[in-house]
């Protein structure tokens, strides 16, 4: 039930452009539901599907760019491919160690980010 219940809540997350599927890795290997590499796996399965969804919804309402798509994608082959080989060749339990390393820097980037903003009266 709790796997179901992350599932939600992240592919929710991820619908929204907040960041999901880092959400999704790091509850579901926090409560140890999956080990890092398998949560990796269905997290990629989960980007696939709420991918189509939001570019769907963004086509509809005209917010597509094809040029703009035509330039990402060979960037996003190119950059998976090396992701794939990275994750073959470093150990499990150093991976997730700097999965939640990036974590915590992106959270104290957003924290300290939202109080200069809070600050300039812009939030």
């Amino acid at each position: 039930m709790l796997f179901i219940i992350i599932s939600i809540f992240s592919a929710i997350l991820a619908g929204s452009g907040v960041g999901g599927g880092s959400i999704f890795i790091l509850l579901i290997t926090a409560f140890n539901l999956l080990d890092y590499k398998t949560s990796m796996g269905y997290n990629l399965i989960m980007f696939v599907v709420v991918g189509i969804a939001a570019t769907m919804n963004n086509i509809k309402s005209k917010k597509f760019d094809i040029k703009i798509f035509f330039k990402i994608i060979f960037l996003c082959l190119i950059g998976s491919y090396i992701g794939v080989h990275f994750a073959k060749i470093i150990d499990e339990q150093d991976l997730k160690k700097y999965f939640y390393i990036f974590i915590l820097i992106i959270g104290i980037y957003e924290i300290i980010s939202s109080l200069i903003s809070f600050k300039k009266g812009r939030i």
